[in-house]
């Protein structure tokens, strides 16, 4: 007991929070199976693209579409925002959903704010990820499944309309933490921005109250206490030295799915590794921050308009 009692000191002392205190030796099978070249060439063409039906909120001359794409020989469905006639190269952005195989798809009000994100100047692409929404594969929340956005960064790229050079990347709830490893990937961002992210998923499980979801996160990533590695390797705060883009950690303050000392974690680590990074906490606020939704959308453009390089290159 003595000696325990050490380790958790001397854990503490050396600020790396318990839950990614390896339990063994870490080997190559301790992180995810997918490959960790960074960018890959696979996917590069829009499949079975069908235009959506513009909502009433839509901003004027945007145009969006469903549609599916390669990752690993899957077919990954996908959505594109991008405005109805550009006239230059305009930036990509990434956004990676929240949820789960069974929820999570995008609804209207998701739509919308991307469609809004759109006119604001950039080409806006999702993925639904393998395994959800009709997408061939199974997720793994966080496993082989961030692959499909880091092959989307690719297609996206690729399309005649954006600016290869200038990818941000914004990641809501489970979305957040697609984001970090992504950058962990070494996928080459501008910037990214979160929003309600799990920055340590070994916490979000023991803080989840329901049976139910907890037993959803057991499934998709295994038992915590036989694969902790697993949740290791899907957690920021275990590795804050690989995310090196310029992050905008966004967290409302009654956040009731993610503890919002989850980012304040997160921050502290970035902070001590001289990170360039922001962590906004908002008063009030809910775990997607729909509650300050034109504040949200506002820090967010901002911190991308600032870490952009600026564009003037003519259409492809």
């Amino acid at each position: 007991m003595r000696k325990l009692g050490l380790l958790l000191l001397l854990l503490s002392a050396a600020g790396l929070p318990f839950s990614c205190a390896p339990s063994k030796p870490s080997t190559d099978a301790d992180s995810p199976s997918y490959v960790t070249t960074g960018e890959t060439s696979e996917g590069f063409q829009l499949l079975d693209r069908r235009p959506l039906e513009p909502s009433e909120t839509w901003p004027d001359g945007v145009a969006g579409y469903r549609f599916k794409y390669l990752s690993d020989g899957l077919e990954i469905v996908g959505y594109l925002f991008k405005p109805a006639s550009p006239d230059a190269l305009l930036p990509l952005l990434i956004f990676n959903r929240g949820g789960g195989p069974s929820f999570g798809c995008l609804d209207g009000k998701t739509l919308d704010n991307q469609a809004f994100l759109c006119s604001r100047g950039f080409v806006v692409l999702a993925s639904m990820y393998r395994g959800s929404c009709g997408g061939d594969g199974s997720d793994e929340f966080g496993g082989a499944d961030v692959d499909d956005v880091v092959n989307l960064v690719s297609l996206g790229r690729a399309l005649p309309t954006v600016d290869p050079d200038r990818v941000v990347m914004l990641g809501y709830s489970r979305g957040g933490m697609m984001t970090f490893l992504a950058a962990k990937r070494g996928v080459h961002l501008r910037a990214a921005a979160t929003v309600g992210a799990p920055t340590d998923l070994l916490e979000t499980y023991r803080s989840i109250d329901s049976w139910f979801h907890r037993m959803g996160l057991r499934y998709l990533v295994g038992d915590p206490d036989e694969n902790p590695r697993k949740y290791r390797a899907r957690s920021a705060v275990c590795w804050p030295g690989e995310i090196k883009v310029p992050l905008l950690i966004l967290h409302g303050e009654d956040d009731n799915k993610i503890g919002v000392n989850q980012a304040g974690r997160l921050a502290a680590e970035l902070r001590a590794l001289g990170t360039p990074h922001k962590l906004v906490v908002l008063q009030g606020g809910d775990h997607t921050l729909d509650s300050h939704r034109e504040e949200r959308d506002r820090l967010i453009l901002e911190w991308f308009h600032k870490h952009l390089p600026p564009g003037s290159n003519p259409l492809r």
